[in-house]
């Protein structure tokens, strides 16, 4: 018999949210694992079986390597993007720890922009038309997208900006003002030092949201597993408007995304990004999550993302039916996943995330959460907790409510908009939960 894994789970920092809760989650479920560990836990992982909490935490990366190590740990998983930009990855393998990721170099088809389009470019993978400007160049960008794209564009900080660094512009007004908060006003501080103006690239017709997340399981050797076709609901508000958030909520899968537009996207996105990525002597394994946008002309990509979405994983989770640990720590040791298959539930799941209001600005943390215990323990139904500490409001994004339905995907979206009316926190009304009311409803079963 396989030994029995201890696993831990790395948030960001001291904090871990709503993503390092789903690999909890997980890993408590996998017959592998007998102990889970994560930096920063929240009030939701402390309740899963065969967590054990860790005090004191360890402060910097040696003092993590140095714990792991004493604690034994057979399998490192990185959540979120800032570790993996900033090289945990290496500073583990260099000490013989077995980890899951990304190299630092690899990472960077997420934390440079100039790069992952550099490498779709040269990789002829589809994508919208670009045009890049460094931190002293703030004429020139203003006077390209006067010239270029007078009527639409998209400007993106060329690092990471925690999701809210690309800002779709719908006139020359928004993409002046856009330019200024990168290059003058250092909104985004050196994230923001340099920019790409890109093209807004146009739904397929017959689609009001043509938005994809794939996410992939890849391996050093270049083999991939794609995830179902998830869709991410990044603007505030509903209908898409106003600002962007790290995501307020997700479903899968996409009833609309067909075989067929799955085998185009493996074969236009991952085979030749990942190729392009050995060529150049950055072989990529870990999660590649490709953010698209379905056009007349098929698939072209918004962005590349180097670890689990982020509210995608919550709803692609509830689906799931192979154990993922055993895979995530085949490819933490270097080994080929080419003949493995991942099985999924059927039917639809739908993540509906309730954020403090304010956020994705300023908002009032350390607020009581009530309403938890109304929550029903089914199988259909399960609350990730992404910003919660003692029973309290800890974030921007505090809890995501899942729901599994096999009845289809507005009925998912009409119960878990119902669960959420029964959570509130604060007074209930100027502080309370925020969400949206829109997720997983109208969305077209098919384009032909």
């Amino acid at each position: 018999m396989d030994k029995l894994l201890r696993v831990l789970i790395i948030g960001s920092g001291k904090t871990a949210g709503g993503r390092e809760h789903v690999l909890v989650w997980l890993a408590g479920k996998s017959p592998r694992v007998e102990e889970v560990y994560c930096f920063g836990a929240n009030d939701g992982m402390r309740a899963e079986p065969k967590y054990i909490a860790v005090s004191p935490e360890p402060q910097g990366v040696d003092d993590m390597i140095a714990w792991v190590r004493e604690n034994e740990i057979d399998l490192v998983i990185v959540g979120p993007e800032n570790p993996l930009a900033e090289g945990i990855v290496d500073r583990f393998r260099a000490a013989g720890l077995t980890i899951f990721g990304p190299t630092q170099a690899a990472a960077r088809l997420e934390s440079s922009k100039f790069f992952a389009k550099k490498i779709m470019t040269t990789a002829k993978v589809p994508t919208a038309r670009y045009r890049s400007f460094f931190h002293d160049e703030l004429a020139q960008a203003c006077n390209f997208v006067r010239n270029e794209y007078p009527h639409s564009s998209v400007v993106k900080a060329d690092g990471l900006c925690a999701g809210k660094g690309a800002m779709v512009c719908r006139d020359l007004d928004q993409a002046l003002r856009a330019i200024h908060r990168c290059l003058v006003d250092r909104e985004f501080g050196t994230a923001g030092e340099a920019i790409l103006i890109e093209e807004f690239l146009l739904p397929h017709p017959k689609l009001r949201r043509a938005e994809l997340s794939i996410l992939s399981l890849v391996d050093i050797h270049g083999n991939f597993l794609m995830f179902p076709a998830a869709q991410d609901y990044k603007p505030v508000n509903d209908n898409d408007e106003d600002d962007n958030t790290g995501g307020m909520g997700s479903f899968a899968p996409v009833p609309w995304v067909t075989e067929a537009m799955m085998n185009q996207i493996g074969r236009k996105i991952f085979e030749p990004t990942i190729k392009m990525m050995q060529s150049l002597g950055n072989p990529f394994s870990g999660v590649l999550y490709a953010g698209l946008m379905w056009t007349e002309d098929g698939p072209k990509v918004v962005e590349f993302n180097v670890r689990f979405g982020n509210p995608e994983i919550q709803a692609l989770a509830k689906l799931l039916k192979t154990d993922l640990i055993p895979i995530l720590l085949a490819i933490a040791q270097g080994k080929s996943i080419a003949d493995v298959k991942l099985e999924w539930q059927p039917g639809y799941a739908v993540c509906l995330v309730l954020a403090s209001k304010g956020y994705p600005e300023k908002y009032e943390k350390g607020l009581a959460i009530s309403g938890l215990n109304q929550l029903p323990t089914l199988n259909e139904f399960k609350v990730f907790h992404a910003g919660t500490k003692d029973g309290k409001t800890n974030g921007g994004r505090v809890l995501d409510l899942v729901w599994h339905s096999m009845l289809g995907l507005e009925d998912a979206a009409l119960v878990v908009r119902n669960l959420a009316t029964k959570i509130n926190w604060g007074d209930g009304q100027t502080t309370g939960p925020h969400y949206r009311t829109d997720i997983g409803l109208n969305v077209p079963l098919t384009i032909d």
